[in-house]
């Protein structure tokens, strides 16, 4: 993993690629942003209102983004990351004046708007995904994903920093108000995408009976089905302590519920660290990685749990994440 490889470098030639990667990354660093800010600005209803305002983002997007890759496979990628993108950067942009001109938003307006964001998300995700491969030269299609992952991993490391930084100094309504440039920025981009021209896609086929049977594919496969209900089991059980009871410690035991956002910068730079070893773990193929993975993931959640300052609890987090980028690039590949 390096940006500053020459075929990487390369690749930033290609005007519809640096397009994507402007779009990807405005898409990727208003999430990262987002995703605090919710929290911290939740956390004014206590460890409740976070958990309602998680729960009413996460629930759609996790129900409904199969059915937003099928969206994308009827209409094109292409078309649908500009319209989602353009509807998420509108819905921040009222969130973010809504609280600037009421100097707060109440727990079941900001859960609202979170699940409007999460559906949107879930259409959005698939078709800025499927754009990669219809937008990057198939010969550089691997320096395009190692570009996009390291997009991502320093929006995992910045983002949670930035977000506290933004709220402790400007509030919920102008760090919102951030996020929303950020989402505008990427439309502009997935918008410059389409007009720089993509080939058309192939037609595919959207059944409901072809989803079944791609699940039916995986369960019974049991070198897909061991990995995906460990993933599931790992989100289920890791992202609700971590996000709630994180938001929760900061306040009550560090003192700022602004230092979640070092605890989670922590994690990004595990991630980014663990990226640099996912090509030597995904080329030696083991089933015991899982659960390995699993085992560092539950430890790690205990130290940050025990940690008795935000040095300590950011270490923990860095320990998860270097397990998470160097497992997650590893299940792909597999």
């Amino acid at each position: 993993f390096s940006l500053c490889d020459t075929r990487e470098m390369d690749v930033l030639r290609d005007r519809r690629v640096r397009r994507l990667f402007l779009a990807v990354g405005g898409e990727y660093g208003a999430e990262a942003l987002l995703v605090v800010l919710l929290t911290l600005t939740a956390l004014d209803g206590g460890p409740g209102g976070v958990t309602a305002v998680l729960v009413a983002q996460g629930v759609p997007r996790a129900v409904l983004l199969p059915f937003g890759g099928m969206v994308s496979d009827r209409f094109g990628a292409a078309r649908v990351a500009p319209l989602t993108a353009v509807v998420r950067a509108a819905i921040l942009i009222g969130l973010a004046l809504a609280v600037i001109v009421s100097g707060g938003i109440s727990i079941p307006a900001l859960a609202m708007a979170g699940a409007v964001l999460g559906i949107v998300d879930a259409v959005s995700y698939p078709a800025s995904m499927a754009l990669v491969p219809a937008v990057a030269p198939r010969d550089t299609l691997a320096q395009v994903n190692t570009g996009i992952s390291g997009i991502e991993s320093v929006g995992d490391l910045v983002g949670p920093v930035a977000a506290a930084g933004l709220y402790a100094a400007i509030g919920s309504g102008g760090a919102l108000a951030v996020v929303a440039a950020l989402a505008l920025l990427s439309a502009v981009g997935f918008v410059l995408v389409l007009r720089s021209g993509v080939p058309s896609e192939e037609p595919s086929e959207i059944s409901p009976r072809a989803f079944l049977e791609g699940i039916r594919f995986a369960w019974r496969d049991e070198e897909i089905r061991r990995p995906l209900v460990g993933l599931a089991a790992a989100g289920l059980l890791l992202i609700g302590p971590v996000m709630v009871g994180g938001a929760v410690m900061a306040e009550e035991r560090f003192g700022d519920r602004a230092l979640l956002g070092y605890v989670l910068g922590g994690f990004g730079a595990g991630s980014l660290a663990g990226l640099a070893l996912a090509p030597r773990l995904a080329a030696r193929y083991s089933p015991a990685v899982p659960s390995v993975a699993g085992i560092a993931l539950g430890l790690g959640l205990v130290g940050i749990s025990f940690a008795p300052g935000v040095a300590w609890a950011a270490a923990a987090a860095a320990m998860m994440g270097l397990v998470v980028g160097a497992s997650w690039v590893a299940f792909v590949t597999w």
